[in-house]
């Protein structure tokens, strides 16, 4: 599973969601960056005279067990230390950041029965999320 880990060469901004405040609006921990591998986030290519633009796939292969309805933007250390104390509270707030909508674990033949919880990163499972 080694090959896993080398593939994580993208960072994310985690905002891990913990439930609903008493105003019914969704909280989240502070956020943290994590190692993951995005398929085609969106970016711009310059190409002759024209802008082409590579759209996000929806699929992140993260170091860790995510929790459903959490957020995910891309970016590492710099882009989190640029980002407001409001921003850094509420995660919606930016277009680039994306929910975590669903997430697959394919764990080996033994680990098949382990129950894994958010944050777990497990060396014997590999983890797909869509966005």
């Amino acid at each position: 599973m080694r090959l896993f880990k080398r593939m994580r060469t993208d960072c994310a901004i985690y905002w891990q969601r913990t439930g609903v405040g008493d105003d019914g609006m969704p909280q989240f921990l502070p956020p943290v960056v994590i190692k993951c591998r995005w398929d085609n986030w969106q970016k711009d290519h310059e190409v002759a005279d024209a802008t082409e633009n590579v759209r996000n796939s929806g699929t992140v292969y993260p170091d860790r067990v995510l929790v459903t309805g959490s957020f995910l933007m891309y970016g590492d250390e710099t882009v989190l230390n640029t980002l407001s104390e409001g921003g850094k509270a509420n995660p919606r707030s930016f277009s680039d950041a994306v929910m975590v909508k669903t997430q697959k674990i394919t764990a080996k033949w033994r680990m098949k029965n382990v129950q894994w919880k958010p944050n777990d990163q497990p060396n014997n499972a590999f983890i797909e999320v869509t966005v």
